[in-house]
C-alpha cells in the first residue's frame, strides 16, 4: 500500500470517527458517575437540526450554528437529568425516551417551521472549514491523522486531552470517579452525587450537540430525518468498551471509523467481498468486551460478598 493510500484510509477513518469521538467523550463522565446515558443518540440528532436552524436565523454564521447545537444538546440533557436525578426514573428507559423525543421533535419542527419533510437544506449555510498542515500531509500515519482535517476533528483531538485532564486532575473528575466506584465513601467525604451527576450529564449534552453539527455541516450539507443513524449508540459502546478512559475511548471510536472506511473502500473496488462483514468486526468485538466486562464485575461482586 502506498503512502498516499495509507494516509487516505487513515484520514477517512478519523473523519468518520469525529462525531462518535465527541459524543463518546461527552458520555465518559456519565459512565464514571455510574449514569447510563444512552440518550446520546437523541442529543446528537438535536444538535444536527439546531445547527441548521442557527445558520438560517443568522445567515451563514458558523458560530451561531455551533451555539444553537450546543444549546439543543444541553436542553435535552437537562431534561434527562431532571428525570433521572430529580424523579429517580429508570436511566435506560429515560435515555430511550430522549432518543424518541428528539426524533419526533425534529421531524415535527421540520414540517411546522420549515414546511418541508425528509430533508432541510439552506442555500446560505456555511460549512465548518477544513484545516491543512502542508508539511505533515506526506508523512505516513501522521499525515492521515493531522495533515488535513475538519476543524471539528482537531477540536475532537483537543477534547481527548481536556477530558483526560478534567477526569484525572480536577476535583470534579475525582468526584465523578468516586461516585461510580465507592458511592458510600463519596457521600461520607462530602461529595454531592446529584450535583456531580448533573454536571456530567450537561457536559455530555454539550458535546453531543457539537458532535451533531459535524453530520449536518461536514458529512452532508443539510439535515435529514434520523440522520444520526445509530452513531450515538456506537459512541456509547465506545465509552463502555474504553471503560471511561478518554484515550482508549478515542482509539475505539477510530476502530469503528476504520471499519466503516474499509467497508467503503471495499464497495468502491467492487471486489465482491461483502463490506457489511467488515463493518461487523468492531461491533462483535464490542459485544464480546461488554460481556467480558460484565462477567468480571459480577465475579468481583460475588468475591466481595463471600469475604
Amino acid at each position: 500500500m502506498s503512502v498516499a493510500s495509507l494516509n487516505d484510509i487513515i484520514a477517512t477513518s478519523i473523519r468518520i470517527a469525529t462525531p462518535v469521538t465527541l459524543a463518546a467523550l461527552g458520555g465518559v463522565f456519565c459512565q464514571k458517575a455510574h449514569i447510563f446515558n444512552i440518550g446520546l443518540e437523541g442529543m446528537m440528532l438535536a444538535g444536527s437540526f439546531a445547527v441548521i436552524s442557527g445558520q438560517i436565523l443568522f445567515p451563514g454564521s458558523v458560530a451561531a450554528g455551533l451555539i444553537f447545537a450546543a444549546l439543543a444538546g444541553l436542553l435535552l440533557s437537562a431534561l434527562f437529568a431532571l428525570a433521572v436525578l430529580k424523579f429517580d426514573t429508570n436511566q435506560i428507559i429515560t435515555g430511550i425516551g430522549i432518543n424518541l423525543l428528539s426524533l419526533g421533535l425534529t421531524s415535527f419542527l421540520l414540517r411546522a417551521v420549515y414546511h418541508t419533510q425528509g430533508t432541510l437544506r439552506a442555500d446560505i449555510m456555511t460549512k465548518i472549514p477544513t484545516v491543512r498542515i502542508p508539511f505533515l500531509q506526506g508523512v505516513p500515519i501522521l499525515g492521515g491523522i493531522f495533515g488535513e482535517q475538519n476543524l471539528l476533528t482537531y477540536i475532537a483531538f483537543v477534547m481527548v486531552i481536556i477530558t483526560a485532564l478534567l477526569l484525572y486532575k480536577t476535583p470534579f473528575g475525582v468526584a465523578a470517579c468516586a461516585i461510580g466506584e465507592l458511592p458510600e465513601c463519596a457521600a461520607t467525604a462530602g461529595i454531592k452525587p446529584k450535583k456531580i451527576g448533573l454536571l456530567a450529564i450537561l457536559w455530555s449534552g454539550l458535546l453531543c450537540g457539537v458532535a451533531g453539527t459535524y453530520l449536518s455541516t461536514v458529512s452532508v450539507s443539510g439535515f435529514t430525518e434520523d440522520m444520526v443513524q445509530g452513531r450515538g449508540f456506537t459512541a456509547f459502546s465506545a465509552l463502555i468498551f474504553g471503560n471511561g478512559n478518554p484515550f482508549v475511548t478515542w482509539a475505539v471510536s477510530i476502530l469503528f471509523g476504520f471499519a466503516d472506511a474499509l467497508g467503503i473502500r471495499v464497495e468502491l473496488q467492487s471486489s465482491g467481498f461483502p463490506s457489511s462483514i467488515i463493518k461487523m468486526f468492531p461491533y462483535i468485538l464490542s459485544v464480546a468486551a461488554l460481556a467480558a466486562s460484565c462477567y468480571a464485575r459480577e465475579t468481583a461482586r460475588k468475591r466481595k460478598k463471600t469475604k
